[in-house]
């Protein structure tokens, strides 16, 4: 049976473009969609039903039974992929969350600044340099320091004013790594 493009897409994005008997993958290997339970024993056209298979396993396995040692874990294996995908997606969306408002307490912060006194504009990747002191562990309080910090600093230009607090934002998340660092030696001295 003709499986359908959507359908075909979803089943290589599901299986990571890997065969789930051979563990090959994409561009090494050309790959097919393979029936667990073949069309000619009564298997369908849902997704539950499909895998990736590389040409050779697919061609190989012929019209055998869900039951055969190669394919006995297939189906079950699909499912449980499909949960810790929904799962994976849980925790992404709650990091995104995080990352959102981590965000929005630096730009309502700079916007403080910006509409009291006019003089912290914002550079057009500013989210992406927030997002890597979150990754970095800085907490937003310490951020915020940092604002606050470059606001008030003598002889930087206004322009300049965002880029003087991710400086000084970048040598306190050096000093959390020195202090991690010395966690660690201490953690793995013996008493």
């Amino acid at each position: 049976m003709t499986i359908n493009k959507r359908t075909r897409f979803e089943v290589l994005k599901r299986d990571n473009h890997t065969c789930r008997y051979c563990g090959a993958t994409a561009p090494d290997v050309k790959l097919h969609i393979d029936h667990v339970t073949p069309v000619a024993l009564g298997g369908t056209d849902t997704t539950d039903n499909l895998v990736a298979a590389c040409v050779d396993c697919n061609l190989g396995k012929a019209s055998t039974s869900p039951a055969a040692e190669t394919v006995a874990d297939v189906a079950q294996d699909a499912i449980r992929w499909a949960a810790a995908i929904k799962e994976a997606a849980k925790i992404e969306a709650a990091n995104e969350a995080r990352h959102y408002e981590y965000r929005m307490k630096l730009w309502d912060h700079v916007d403080k600044y910006d509409n009291e006194r006019g003089w912290f504009p914002m550079p057009a990747n500013w989210e992406q340099s927030a997002v890597a002191f979150f990754e970095s562990g800085l907490p937003i309080e310490t951020l915020l320091e940092c604002v606050d910090v470059a606001a008030t600093a003598y002889g930087v230009y206004n322009t300049n004013k965002f880029r003087y607090a991710c400086g000084v934002a970048w040598k306190r998340v050096g000093k959390l790594q020195e202090i991690a660092k010395s966690l660690l030696e201490v953690e793995g001295r013996p008493e």
